[in-house]
């Protein structure tokens, strides 16, 4: 077959071959944008010839193993598609393409058209859609999803990367399925995600595809009581630090595969949380557990297996893609339309810049109408703000589910959320701390096609999955660092929905002369230009920028070798620092402590240092290392530690949060960068009214209005680091505060306060003969007193539902001691006022279809 490798070969290197793609992709632009000769002077098309001759390459292209051809072969594919759609000699080609590259789901935009495929086409289908079937059956895996899946099989370890629209979940739920099947229900699974907001994604997905009664999929680091059992087994979804919580309970049952979704995560240096999902996973390692590495588009997976000191032969980089992508860069400034060909060149096209008022507008409308539509703003502020001055600019939606969600922010937020001004015209806008019952049902809505255009903050980075038709990025940056390639990519390859459409289109565009607003488009369009990544080298292996001078100089409390080092670095120093010392301290080999004692100088001398002065236990420091061993020895060797108080209320609250103010340093710790946890200690006070509505059981509405009812006291808020006065009539403010107390109560009271909690009851516990303190660290965790609601928390209730089932119909559980023991569905369902309480009534019958 050398003959076709260098005929392909010949295909590739062929300036004809570029010509006619550069001539496809204008055609596809201006057929996408609705041209005719009344936009534009000349209309665009293909010659008779120009035509066969770039189906013939893409016929020839397809049948090669190269993914650079292959991806060609399915760009032309792409690219003509919309203008040939109705034309038997490219939907025959185009379904012989298809057919050799594997692209199953997308196969069904040409059969839906015509009965075109030859024999010989529709024997291979049948011969892939056999050997190709996937676990879960009525599926079929791609070429590269097949590959992938057959050396999962058989390996013990492995790490793979691949483009966002590769399905890589779907792999990883079908290897998870395998693995049931295959060994007969004998093994317990983790995966491990890098956000809360995924774990009710990957969790519901996973409920509604294992559908063996022997397997629960559970959320929450205990097994609950109603699913304790021999013959069960489980699949758990857990953030970094729901599974060090999990180990620290030695009664849990033995976990044997662990899955990391998103595993660039653990290395990455714009990411505070990535220290804690190293350590779990190391933790994971050590308890010889098999890993699964996951990540978007890195050239080097390998690296992942390299870091926790595995095998790095077990590894698979794909390249294949699914959805092809065209890339498009609109500069609102200097009036320029630029499309990035997939040859290399940049081909200006005609746009028509003539309208200065409402040009972002005409953007969105000429790009998206019609389409389903992401809109990447960076910042929280800018995602509101535009997508409120866009939804101004469309006539109303009528439609029953937007009125249902509208109704459904009102009672559960409040009625001036700026949301429900967004929802009246189609659009919406996301990001973490929106409410997960409030997110999710935007997310619906988004993929039913109701909402038209999201507007986001780096939610999507985290691996949500909404892609859409058209990904329109208005910012070069996350917060105020650029985008590295890789978070770049792993955003604009949303761009595209498999099955949907043969394409997706990322533009980009520059509105404003701003820093992070695609300011200075030669340097800052690099990314897009260059669809290559680079190779992800992590700073624990390679010791870039002082890091190991840095983590020494922590333990050593001396400065950084920075005078002003960002507030990243000092996080990421600080808690890389900590488990250094964990590893010191439980004498564990690692390639964090094997590259310090290489990279510091003085590393035997510090390491010395934590073996001398070190008095916490080990199980302390593991479940804690986000806080620095200084403050913990410090309290340690206090003669006498001041118990928490035992009743909950506002003053008790502010009680506890001035002991760990104290204890940990938090005016030094937590009173910098951006948007400090406590600017000064006064900022307490507002702590401990949230505190306690939110441990009090109150619903988040409650809660708001509690909140407004502070300030409104208190008569000030903070806005960008300015004290400005509060006005309770001002929608702005009242936003403001809503926005802000939902990013506390995930990212201050969930994560700061409870960890700053756990290890003080952890070290009072230890110190102490006190066998039974106030659980506070569950208070806060989930939201309650009420063991009850606490308990049904536990078998993946959401808060509410908990609160709700147990005020209106606790006669329907079986609770002994602490623990739900049984739950009556039957009752529980017929016992619902479905007209009073009609969400709440879908909601809990999801719920139990899927328990």
């Amino acid at each position: 077959m050398n003959w076709f490798k260098n005929l392909v070969n010949k295909a590739l290197k062929d300036d004809y071959l570029d010509e006619l793609i550069i001539k496809a992709e204008i055609l596809y632009t201006y057929t996408f944008l609705s041209y005719t000769s009344n936009n534009i002077e000349k209309p665009f098309y293909l010659s008779e010839k120009e035509f066969v001759d770039i189906v013939k390459f893409a016929d020839i292209l397809c049948r090669s193993e190269l993914s650079i051809a292959r991806n060609k072969a399915y760009k032309i594919i792409s690219l003509i598609y919309d203008s040939y759609r109705e034309d038997k000699f490219f939907l025959q080609c185009a379904d012989i393409v298809l057919t050799k590259l594997g692209i199953f789901p997308t196969l069904g935009l040409i059969e839906n058209q015509s009965d075109i495929s030859s024999i010989e086409n529709v024997l291979e289908k049948v011969v892939k859609e056999v050997y190709q079937e996937s676990p879960f059956g009525g599926k079929t895996f791609t070429d590269a999803q097949y590959r992938l899946f057959e050396r999962l099989k058989n390996s013990n370890h492995f790490s793979f990367s691949g483009p966002t629209s590769f399905g890589k979940s779907f792999v990883m739920e079908a290897f998870i399925h395998h693995i049931i099947q295959e060994r007969h229900g004998i093994d317990n699974i983790v995966i491990l995600v890098p956000t809360r907001a995924l774990i009710n994604q990957v969790s519901k997905k996973l409920k509604s595809e294992i559908k063996t009664q022997k397997y629960k999929v559970l959320t929450h680091p205990v097994v609950p009581g109603i699913f304790k059992s021999d013959n069960n087994k489980y699949v758990f979804v857990f953030t970094p630090e729901r599974w060090i919580s999990y180990l620290s309970n030695k009664d849990n049952p033995v976990v044997t595969y662990m899955f990391i979704d998103e595993a660039h995560k653990t290395v990455s240096i714009n990411d505070t949380r990535s220290p804690l999902y190293y350590h779990a996973i190391l933790q994971a390692e050590r308890k010889s557990i098999n890993l699964y590495f996951a990540s978007p588009n890195i050239p080097n997976a390998e690296i992942f297996l390299q870091l926790f000191e595995k095998s790095s032969d077990e590894t698979m980089v794909i390249e294949d893609v699914s959805v092809s992508q065209n890339r498009y860069f609109i500069d609102l400034i200097e009036k320029k339309a630029v499309l990035f060909s997939d040859t290399g060149k940049e081909i200006s096209f005609y746009y028509d810049f003539s309208t200065e008022k409402g040009r972002l507008t005409k953007v969105l409308n000429r790009f998206g109408e019609g389409n389903q539509n992401i809109v990447y703003c960076n910042t929280v502020d800018d995602t509101i703000e535009f997508s409120m001055k866009y939804a101004k600019t469309r006539t109303l939606k009528e439609d029953k589910r937007i009125t249902e969600l509208i109704s459904l922010v009102k009672s559960f937020v409040h009625k001036d959320y700026y949301l429900i001004d967004c929802l009246k015209y189609g659009v919406a806008f996301h990001f973490g701390r929106l409410p997960q019952r409030i997110r999710e049902r935007v997310e619906q809505l988004f993929i039913d096609g109701v909402i038209d255009y999201v507007f986001c903050t780096s939610t999507l980075l985290e691996g949500v999955n909404l892609p859409a038709k058209n990904i329109f990025i208005f910012s070069n940056a996350i917060g105020l660092t650029k985008f590295k390639d890789i978070d770049f990519w792993n955003l604009a390859g949303r761009a595209g929905r498999l099955s949907k459409e043969m394409s997706g289109n990322i533009i980009c565009v520059r509105a404003f002369d701003k820093v992070n607003r695609w300011k200075n488009p030669e340097i800052d369009l690099e990314i897009v230009r260059n669809k290559s990544i680079k190779p992800i080298e992590p700073t624990i292996i390679k010791g870039q920028g002082n890091f190991y001078k840095n983590i020494g100089n922590v333990i050593q409390n001396k400065p950084f070798t920075k005078a002003k080092p960002t507030e990243n670095e000092r996080v990421l120093w600080n808690q890389y620092s900590n488990i250094l010392y964990v590893h010191q301290t439980s004498k564990s080999d690692s390639i964090l402590m094997n590259t310090f004692l290489k990279k510091n100088a003085e590393a035997k001398k510090i390491l010395d240092s934590v073996s001398k002065n070190n008095k916490i236990p080990v199980y302390i420091l593991e479940q804690s290392t986000g806080i620095k061993p200084k403050y913990q020895n410090k309290l340690w060797a206090s003669e006498e530690i001041e118990a928490f108080p035992s009743e909950v209320s506002t003053d008790s609250c502010e009680i506890i949060l001035n002991i760990l103010y104290d204890v940990y340093n938090w005016m030094d710790e937590e009173s910098g960068g951006r948007n400090p946890m406590v600017k000064n200690k006064s900022r307490l006070k507002y702590f401990a009214v949230l505190m306690n509505s939110w441990i009090s059981g109150y619903q988040l509405n409650m809660i708001i209005k509690n909140t407004l009812r502070y300030f409104q006291r208190r008569g000030f808020i903070y806005e960008y680091g300015q004290e400005i006065a509060f006005d309770k009539d001002d929608k702005s403010h009242i936003n403001k505060v809503i926005n802000d107390l939902m990013s506390d109560i995930d990212n201050v009271l969930r994560f700061k306060i409870k960890n700053y909690m756990l290890n003080y009851y952890l070290i009072y516990s230890e110190k102490t003969e006190d066998t039974n303190p106030p659980k506070w660290i569950d208070y806060i965790e989930y939201g309650t007193t009420e063991s009850a609601v606490i308990a049904l928390q536990t078998i993946g209730l959401p808060r509410h539902l908990s609160n709700f089932i147990i005020k209106h119909h606790d006669d329907c559980m079986v609770i002994e001691g602490n623990e739900l023991m049984e739950i009556n569905s039957d009752k529980l369902l017929s016992k619902i006022d479905r007209e009073r309480f009609a969400q709440e009534f879908e909601e809990i019958s999801e719920f139990l279809r899927n328990i």
